[in-house]
């Protein structure tokens, strides 16, 4: 493997990791707070400010490498980044009751 399938490899490694990380966090504080809409923000907003981590990763190592790497790079970047956004609210829409639930019976 070169050196640019080793760092695309990390690339969608980390977006992916991000939204689980997003997840998580999403699911342990709606199920603590009992709110859904703030906690469901803050978790986005943690997904998007890893994923643009990522994103500025790629372009400090694709600038000197080859133009369609890095915009191709970019396009898979923001592809993943929508839908892991996506992927990570339906998901914690879905839950939500069960974890209110969980939230009212330990009050």
């Amino acid at each position: 493997m070169s050196k640019i399938d080793i760092a695309m490899t990390l690339y969608v490694i980390f977006m992916v990791v991000a939204t689980f990380v997003s997840f998580k966090y999403g699911s342990i504080m709606i199920r603590k707070t009992g709110l859904f809409i703030p906690q469901a923000l803050i978790s986005g907003t943690i997904n998007l400010a890893l994923g643009v981590l990522a994103i500025m990763g790629w372009f400090t190592f694709t600038w000197g490498v080859n133009e369609f790497l890095f915009f191709g790079g970019l396009l898979l970047g923001i592809g993943i980044l929508v839908v892991g956004e996506a992927v990570l609210i339906t998901t914690l829409f879905l839950k939500r009751k069960k974890w209110i639930k969980i939230n009212n019976e330990t009050l």
